[in-house]
């Protein structure tokens, strides 16, 4: 099959910012910048380094998406923050860290592994260890129905997973999404939140053969899920989804065959790594993390399908970026205002 199109397309509305080799002080101003409309943040004691982060948010039709890197700080949100903003739920995944202290006036912890449900009207009040985190911003409009008020603060085992494949798998989407396909990203993941939370359907969907409607939906998920794994096979897959080989196999004719899917699938997520402003990795990591064998590889596979190197296409997506805008605070605090 030929090589696909790398026209290099300035992509979704988004905002970045680094405090990353700044003086302390002029580090921390930008960070209370940032965070000042959400949260007040300070050092953890008042001897404590100053805190600094890192952060991308995209808009994502009338979601925000998020990554953010946290130094350990203190992080609060008192009464006037909470009746100035919009109604919105937070779907956050901690990557790494943790997070203690209160929400909505209750104890709470959450550490690596774990999503968190925030409403926008709950008070918070904590510290942040070092912390890595992944989040979309979801209108309240987009869940009536759902009794999500009376819903804790984190998920039990199968939600939290499920949550956390999905949201990890769209924000990886996010570096090359075009804008018309935003809405539809959108939807996809409201979609999903409600499949997965509405009590009247939790059963069918925690049953896994019908979280995404279909044969193929299903194994395409557990193929985007288990990327890293070596042994990502025709037998891991026909496993995890209790069909025979053979069937699998029918299934997946259309596309080339299961295991052209899992390269496409891995290549996909190296190159969608490779335009993310928080990737720093090297190539030769991105090609061990999604199970290359070597870097000629990942480098021979990503030019006979993309028509260029991988080296190339970080660079002609990182001009793109440059050339397209990052967007300003002002329109970060928009987009969530808007929602």
């Amino acid at each position: 099959m030929g090589a696909e199109d790398t026209t290099a397309e300035a992509g979704l509305p988004y905002f970045f910012l680094t405090t990353s080799g700044l003086p302390p002080g002029e580090a921390f101003e930008r960070w209370r910048t940032l965070m000042a409309p959400m949260y007040e943040v300070g050092p953890t004691t008042p001897s404590a380094l100053l805190p600094f982060g890192t952060n991308v948010a995209y808009q994502v039709g009338d979601l925000v998406a998020h990554r953010t890197l946290l130094s350990t700080q203190r992080i609060q949100r008192d009464r006037r923050r909470v009746e100035a903003g919009p109604d919105h739920f937070l779907f956050q995944l901690w990557r790494s860290g943790r997070y203690r202290g209160t929400i909505a006036g209750r104890p709470a912890s959450v550490s690596a592994g774990a999503v968190a449900l925030i409403g926008r009207r709950h008070l918070l009040d904590g510290m942040f260890d070092r912390a890595d985190t992944t989040g979309f911003v979801v209108p309240c409009t987009h869940l009536h129905g759902l009794p999500l008020e009376e819903h804790g603060l984190l998920f039990d085992a199968a939600r939290n997973r499920l949550l956390a494949t999905q949201i990890l798998s769209i924000y990886r989407r996010l570096p090359t999404t075009r804008p018309d396909d935003a809405p539809a990203l959108a939807n996809e993941f409201v979609t999903f939140l409600r499949r997965l939370l509405d009590p009247s359907q939790a059963s069918d969907v925690l049953d896994g053969r019908e979280l995404d409607g279909s044969l193929m939906a299903l194994a395409k998920t557990i193929v985007r899920a288990n990327l890293s794994r070596p042994d990502l096979s025709p037998e891991f897959i026909a496993r995890q989804m209790l069909v025979s080989r053979s069937t699998l196999y029918r299934l997946f004719e259309p596309e080339g065959g299961v295991m052209y899917f899992v390269q496409g699938e891995r290549l996909k997520a190296v190159r969608d790594a490779l335009a993310d402003p928080l990737e720093t990795r090297t190539i030769g990591r991105l090609g061990e993390v999604f199970a290359f064998s070597s870097v000629s590889q990942l480098s021979r596979s990503f030019r006979n399908r993309y028509g260029s190197s991988p080296q190339a296409w970080r660079g002609e997506r990182r001009m793109a970026q440059r050339i397209g805008g990052q967007g300003t605070l002002k329109h970060v605090w928009a987009w969530l205002r808007e929602t």
